[in-house]
C-alpha cells in the first residue's frame, strides 16, 4: 500500500501542470455530479436537476484485431441522429493501445479524435462518458474474438497459448491480466502507473468539457487467476483506489465511474460482495445487465438482476447506471428490451445501449445501419427513442411511459424540467407513437411548454422529436406529457415606427421605436 501511495504522489507531481491548467479554466459552468439523498444517490446536472440518462455506446474509437474490424468512424451526423432519437448520453469507449502505442508516447491525433467526438456530442445536447475499454486485456489474446485494450508493450503472456478459455478469456489473456493486477513492472514502471498516466492525459485533454459525465476506469474488469471475492479485495478495489486518488490528485473533479467483476454479466450479481471501498463521494456504479443475452435468463431473472444492482449500488454508496446492455433482434431480445426500458424507469436508472453502428456480418446488435437508416428487422431505434424524462428539478420520485402518456413525479425546489417527446419517423420506417408527446400538464392542469426540435433528415431517413421544457413549481408535483400535433409559428417582422410620448410638462414628442423580428417557434 505504501508503494501505491508513493506512485500516486509521483504521478500527481508529474501532472501538476495539467492540474493548474484545469483550475485556470474555472468552474463556473455547472458540472454533473453525484447527489447523496436520504433514499438513494443520483446524478445531478449541477443545476439542481436529476439526470435520467438514456444513452447509446459507439465503438468507433476501439482498436480490434485485424480480423474483427467492425467499427465505423463517428461523424457529426451521428451525434445529430442520436439527438433526434432522443438520446441524452453517449458512452464513448477508447483504447489504451491507441492512446499510448509506445511507452510514454501519447497519440495527439487520437486525443484530438476523442475531443472532436465529445465536442460534437455536447453541441447536440448529449452528455458524454469516456470509457477506458478492454476485452480480454489486449486485441491479440483471444483470436478471432472481440478483444481490445492494452498496447502490446504492456502485455506479458509468459508464452501461454491464446486458445479459447472459460468466461471469454484464454490462457494468454489470464497471464497478461495477472501481470496487470499484480502491478508488475514493465517498460520501467508498474503497469498501473502507466495506466494512470494514460487516464490523466485524457482527463487533462478534456478539462475544458465541464459537462462531461466523467471517466470510467475500466470496462468489464476481468480477473486473472484470482477468484472472487479475493479478486475484488486484493486486486480490483486497490486498483480503483489508486486510479481515483491519482485522478483527484491531478485535479479531476468530475464523476469517476467503476464496474464490478465482468462475471456479473453472466451471473447477474456482484461476486465481490459489495461494500464501500472509497470515501470519494462522486463515484458512479456502472454494471452491465446482460440478462437473457449472456445467459438463459428471462423476465423474472432480469427483474431480480436489477433489484440486486440497486442494492449493490447502495452498498457501494453510489448511483447505479446500466452502462452497457444489448442483444439481437429475435422475439425474446425485443421483449426483453422493452422490459429493460420499463425497469430503468421503475428504478429511476440510466442506461446505455450497445451499440450505435457496426459493419454487417458481425453480431447484429447495431441500432441503425451504417448509412444511418433504420433497421427493417427490428424496432430497437424506435423503442429506445420512446418518450422519457430527461432532467427533472429536484429529485425524480417516479416516472413511466404507458397508455400513450409520460408521467413523472418530481420533488424539490422547482425549476425547468426537460423531457423527450418521443421520435416520429416520417421516412425510413414505422413510428411506435402516432404523435409526439408535446402537450404538458402539471398536476393535471395544462401549462405552456417550450419545444426544442431535434431533426435528422437524409435521403433514407427523416425523423424528428422535441425536447419539451416545462416549468415545475416548488414541492412535489406530477408532470405529464400527452400527444399533440406540433404547430410551426412563422417568424414575424415588426416594423419600426414613430411613437408619440407626452412628457411631464405636457409637451408631446416623438421617439423612434426600432423594428424587430420575432423568431419562428414550435408550439
Amino acid at each position: 500500500m505504501r508503494r501505491g501511495c508513493a506512485l500516486v504522489a509521483a504521478v500527481a507531481a508529474v501532472f501538476l501542470l495539467f492540474s493548474t491548467a484545469a483550475e485556470a479554466a474555472g468552474n463556473k459552468v455547472p458540472v454533473p455530479q453525484v447527489i447523496h439523498a436520504a433514499d438513494r444517490a443520483y446524478i445531478s446536472d449541477g443545476q439542481g436537476r436529476e439526470m435520467l440518462l438514456r444513452g447509446i455506446n459507439s465503438n468507433s474509437l476501439i482498436e480490434y484485431p485485424d480480423n474483427f474490424q467492425q467499427t465505423i468512424p463517428f461523424t457529426r451526423d451521428d451525434a445529430r441522429e442520436m439527438a433526434a432519437l432522443g438520446f441524452n448520453f453517449l458512452r464513448l469507449p477508447i483504447n489504451w493501445s491507441r492512446l499510448e502505442p509506445e511507452p510514454d508516447q501519447f497519440s495527439e491525433s487520437y486525443l484530438d479524435e476523442i475531443d472532436r467526438i465529445v465536442t460534437w456530442a455536447e453541441a447536440e445536447g448529449l452528455s458524454v462518458l469516456v470509457d477506458f475499454h478492454q476485452d480480454r486485456y489486449n486485441k491479440h489474446l483471444r483470436p478471432p474474438d472481440e478483444a481490445d485494450g492494452a498496447p502490446d508493450w504492456a502485455t506479458e503472456t509468459d508464452g501461454q497459448p491464446c486458445t479459447f478459455g472459460a468466461f471469454f478469456t484464454s490462457p494468454c489473456s489470464v497471464a497478461a491480466l495477472d501481470h496487470f493486477w499484480n502491478n508488475d513492472v514493465i517498460a520501467g514502471k508498474p503497469l498501473q502507473t502507466h495506466y494512470l498516466e494514460a487516464m490523466t492525459r485524457v482527463s487533462a485533454g478534456l478539462a475544458s468539457h465541464k459537462g462531461l459525465l466523467g471517466l470510467e476506469i475500466m470496462n468489464e474488469p476481468t480477473p486473472g487467476s484470482t477468484n472472487s471475492p479475493n479478486f475484488e479485495r486484493q486486486q480490483l478495489w486497490p486498483f480503483y483506489e489508486r486510479m481515483i486518488s491519482g485522478l483527484r490528485g491531478q485535479g479531476e473533479k468530475r464523476m469517476i465511474w467503476f464496474e464490478p467483476n465482468m462475471l456479473r454479466d453472466v451471473t447477474d450479481f456482484d461476486l465481490g460482495q459489495p461494500e464501500k471501498f472509497s470515501d470519494d463521494g462522486n463515484l458512479v456504479y456502472a454494471p452491465h445487465i446482460y440478462t437473457g443475452t449472456f445467459n438463459g435468463g428471462g423476465p423474472d431473472q432480469l427483474r431480480t438482476s436489477y433489484e440486486k444492482a440497486v442494492a449493490e449500488a447502495k452498498a457501494y454508496g453510489a448511483p447505479f447506471v446500466d452502462g452497457e446492455w444489448g442483444g439481437g433482434s429475435d422475439e425474446k431480445a425485443e421483449s426483453m428490451r422493452a422490459l429493460k426500458l420499463e425497469l430503468q424507469n421503475e428504478h429511476r436508472v440510466g442506461g446505455a445501449f450497445w451499440m450505435w453502428k457496426q459493419k454487417s456480418g458481425f453480431y447484429n446488435w447495431h441500432t441503425v445501419n451504417e448509412d444511418g437508416s433504420l433497421r427493417d428487422d427490428s424496432m430497437r431505434a424506435q423503442m429506445l427513442s420512446q418518450p422519457h424524462a430527461d432532467r427533472i428539478p429536484g429529485q425524480i420520485v417516479s416516472t413511466g411511459f404507458a397508455d400513450g402518456k409520460l408521467t413523472t413525479v418530481a420533488s424539490g425546489k422547482g425549476g425547468t424540467a426537460r423531457l423527450w417527446s418521443g421520435t416520429i419517423v416520417y421516412k425510413g420506417g414505422a413510428s411506435l407513437i402516432a404523435q409526439p408527446l408535446i402537450r404538458a400538464f402539471v398536476d393535471g392542469k395544462r401549462v405552456k411548454a417550450t419545444l426544442l426540435p431535434k431533426v435528422f433528415k437524409t435521403d433514407k431517413v427523416n425523423i424528428r422529436g422535441f425536447r419539451v421544457q416545462v416549468k415545475v413549481p416548488k414541492g412535489k408535483h406530477s408532470v405529464e406529457l400527452r400527444a399533440g400535433k406540433p404547430v410551426w409559428v412563422k417568424p414575424k417582422r415588426i416594423r419600426g415606427h414613430w411613437k408619440k410620448i407626452r412628457g411631464r410638462n405636457g409637451k408631446v414628442r416623438k421617439r423612434w421605436v426600432k423594428g424587430r423580428t420575432i423568431p419562428g417557434y414550435w408550439k
